[in-house]
């Protein structure tokens, strides 16, 4: 393994980690309602064990050293030599979220500024307790971990002895001391590790470590490359058993706090090499790189991948072969010029005939020369025509083959996607041990029910759904759910209930975050944003329940009586809203007072490709998300109404605003018409045609409380677009979520149609977008 960079198990290491820490929030959370269950027990134990072990390969001390005690602390807890109470629970817990900050923060900036000498120092300090029941002690009290390792451990001085003038030395000094650091606690390096890329030479490198096992091993660690010679010195108190080092007259020098004369360990490094099991640390654990982020899969998915990409190089092959062929076929043809020569000769014996009162026996034969040639050009086009033959049995095959490949594009697309989709269930998991810290700091009863936890979802919008849900779930417990008493007076249980669900509608997943409490309560609600200035009294007074539950979305605006150490600052709502936009989602609330609150989030499968129906409005394409729409419909000038000075359309017996895309954007200084004044059938041929039979094509669209209908010219057809940002590309556009580039190479824009409902609903959209015509413009350069 010479040359392995161990840098690149980094995302292995996060990963893996990440997983253990959430089988152990899980294990604690059994233990918390049954501390006896022995099998939880041995998981946490195990899954520390692992932890530790991982953080040793990595380089990673604090990791290695808080895990190593808290492996020693359940080990007594396992062989019952402690008792599991709330102390250790919530020590544990504790140590856990500073385990999962610290490599949040590795995986984040590839280094990672959390101190971990607090929780440490906690632990070693409850396990130094002989009383098995008593608290753990103040933090005060307790030594530091540095101080109990180096009077466990004994202090070595390594001695790193390079060649003269080694290429590249500074960095073999790093290699020596992160190699170090796997097994030994770093106290002191001579030169000092930060010194290292100032000097142009190095002959010599001193470590001073402290290590609880035989000193060997540390020369076999620093045995490095480009080293010529190690040695260690040591106290010779510190040296147990028999354990004698060989003879050794090089000098040393001996630091001065070294009580007494060192002892020394060498091992001759002339001409060594790392050696085969040696693996090559990286620069330093904290060095700030890019930590790739990696999806575990299925195998049975990876091999159904493997097969689709083996029948698109088939199906390739196949078009090359089609190919081929057909230009075989046409290369040799000389139709055109057999059509014009049999033309002229038809032409001849026509004029021929006319006189064949007058012909002479030498007219006759050549009359009948000519009708020789024709007959043989005839035949030449009978060959042609069978080459055209030829030629539709091979585009019949080709169409057949463009059948299949796209048969097979749709099986790869499908099956690289689904690489990308995991279950949400290990997220709503997560919140089990979010519940149980929310009902210790809000003193009340709180079970959470969990369902669809099977619900795939694309795993970038899962990492971000994070924080919206919690947000959500916490005020859940701290405004919906009542304390026990109350909850018990109302004729309720006292244990409320949190719910998280998630169910497939479509194209789309929806995610419910719901409570069984007090509901919001809108008399309040109305209070607020009266003496907030959102709203004059007699405005609010005129808005519906629904209208009122809406502004808990408005930035700074809690109905929170007092501020918790949960929630009450009226920030958080605002940004779950944004960040749910964000991921092309759109959320929903509802309340019923007395009764409970339900959050309700619908997002589309992945962000990477979205089902759209194609149309043209005046001289653009626009996709339509297909989850939005409820129908289209052809519509006369009958069932267009005016309704409250607004433009409006009756399908069915109900009312819809109807609107054309003019109301909600410019087009750049085009004047198109809105949908009060647009004229019926549009521009162009298709609009025409339109007009012919006074008919207009409307799609009706919804975001899940609001209809409308969105006037359009021609409806090109369904098909899968790959989305790309505008925002990253040009600029952030009210009312577009994104850009496709069609297969002619058109652009077409995607509709935010949650914000397209919104903009039309407030009616004060004109200007407030940027012209189409310019995105376009600016995508096409």
């Amino acid at each position: 393994m010479s040359g392995f960079n161990i840098a690149e198990l980094m995302p292995f290491y996060l990963d893996e980690t990440d997983e253990h820490i959430a089988a152990l929030n899980d294990a604690l959370l059994r233990l918390e309602n049954s501390p006896g269950d022995a099998q939880a027990l041995a998981e946490a134990f195990r899954m520390f064990h692992s932890i530790k072990g991982s953080s040793v390969v990595m380089g990673f001390q604090p990791v290695n050293r808080l895990t190593h005690h808290l492996e020693s602390l359940f080990d007594q807890l396992r062989s019952k030599k402690r008792i599991l109470d709330r102390a250790v629970l919530d020590l544990t817990f504790r140590c856990l979220d500073e385990l999962r900050d610290y490599h949040r923060d590795l995986r984040a900036q590839g280094e990672s500024k959390v101190d971990l000498t607090g929780s440490l120092d906690r632990v070693v300090a409850y396990l130094q307790h002989t009383d098995p029941a008593a608290p753990a002690a103040p933090r005060a009290a307790a030594r530091s971990m540095a101080a109990v390792e180096i009077e466990e451990a004994g202090r070595f001085s390594i001695v790193v002895v390079f060649e003269p003038n080694l290429p590249l030395v500074d960095m073999k000094a790093r290699l020596v001391i992160n190699r170090l650091a796997t097994k030994a606690r770093i106290l002191s390096s001579t030169p000092a590790v930060e010194q290292l890329d100032e000097l142009e030479s190095l002959d010599r490198l001193v470590v001073r470590v402290a290590f609880d096992r035989a000193p060997t091993e540390l020369v076999e660690l620093a045995d490095v490359e480009g080293a010529v010679r190690v040695f260690i010195e040591t106290d010779a108190s510190t040296l147990a058993g028999d354990l004698r080092p060989p003879v050794s007259s090089a000098p040393v020098s001996v630091s001065e706090d070294s009580p007494a004369a060192p002892i020394v360990f060498e091992r001759s490094s002339a001409g060594s090499s790392e050696g085969a099991g040696a693996a090559s640390m990286p620069a330093s654990p904290s060095t700030k790189t890019r930590i790739a982020e990696t999806i575990r899969v299925d195998s049975d998915r990876l091999d159904h991948l493997m097969n689709l990409a083996g029948e698109l190089v088939i199906t390739k092959a196949r078009f090359t072969v089609i190919a081929r062929g057909l230009d075989e076929l046409f290369r040799g043809s000389h139709a055109r010029v057999l059509q014009n020569d049999v033309h002229e000769r038809i032409e001849s014996v026509g004029r021929a005939l006319e006189g064949l009162g007058d012909l002479k026996a030498s007219s006759v034969d050549r009359l009948a020369v000519s009708f020789r040639k024709l007959c043989d050009q005839f035949q030449a086009i009978e060959t042609e025509l069978e080459r055209v033959r030829e030629a539709r049995e091979q585009l019949k095959a080709l169409s057949e083959t463009v059948h299949g490949l796209g048969r097979v594009s749709d099986g790869l697309q499908k099956g690289v996607l689904d690489t990308r989709m995991v279950p949400i269930g290990p997220l709503f998991e997560r919140f089990r041990r979010v519940i149980r810290d929310l009902s210790l700091a809000s003193g009340k009863e709180v079970s959470l029910r969990i369902s669809g936890e099977k619900t795939e979802l694309d795993k970038r919008m899962i990492d971000e759904l994070s924080d919206p849900l919690i947000h959500m779930v916490r005020n859940s417990v701290d405004h919906g759910l009542e304390p026990p008493d109350e909850r018990e007076l109302a004729g309720k249980p006292r244990m409320g209930t949190v719910s998280l669900l998630a169910t497939h509608r479509g194209n789309s997943v929806v995610i419910t975050v719901g409570d069984d409490g007090r509901g919001i309560d809108v008399g309040r609600v109305r209070n607020k944003i009266v003496a907030k200035g959102l709203v004059t009294a007699e405005e609010a007074r005129g808005l519906t329940d629904r209208e009122l539950v809406a502004y808990i979305w408005h930035p700074g605006l809690s109905t929170a009586e007092t501020i918790t150490e949960i929630s009450g600052r009226g920030v958080g709502m605002d940004i779950v809203k944004s960040r749910i936009e964000n991921l092309n989602g759109v959320v929903d609330v509802r309340s019923n007072q007395g009764h409970g609150t339900t959050f309700t989030i619908r997002l589309p499968l992945t962000l990477a490709i979205m089902s759209c129906l194609l149309v043209r409005v005046f001289d653009e394409i626009y996709a339509v998300p297909l989850d939005h729409i409820d129908e289209i419909v052809e519509i006369r000038p009958g069932q267009i109404l005016r309704v409250q000075g607004r433009t409006a359309l009756e399908i069915r017996k109900k009312i819809i605003a109807l609107i054309s895309l003019s109301d909600v954007f410019r087009w750049g200084g085009k004047d198109h018409p809105t949908a009060s004044g647009r004229r019926l059938g549009g521009n162009g041929a298709a609009g025409q045609a339109a007009q012919a039979t006074e008919k207009q094509t409307v799609v009706v669209v919804q975001d899940g409380e609001t209809t409308i209908g969105i006037l359009v010219d021609e409806l090109i057809g369904m098909q899968e677009v790959v989305l790309k940002s505008i925002e990253k590309n040009f600029r952030s556009i009210l009312g577009l979520s994104g850009a496709s580039i069609l297969g002619d190479g058109r652009v077409s824009l995607i509709l935010d149609l949650d914000a397209v409902i919104e903009m039309a609903a407030r009616a004060s959209t004109r200007g407030a977008a940027k012209p189409a015509q310019a995105v376009v413009e600016y995508i096409t350069q």
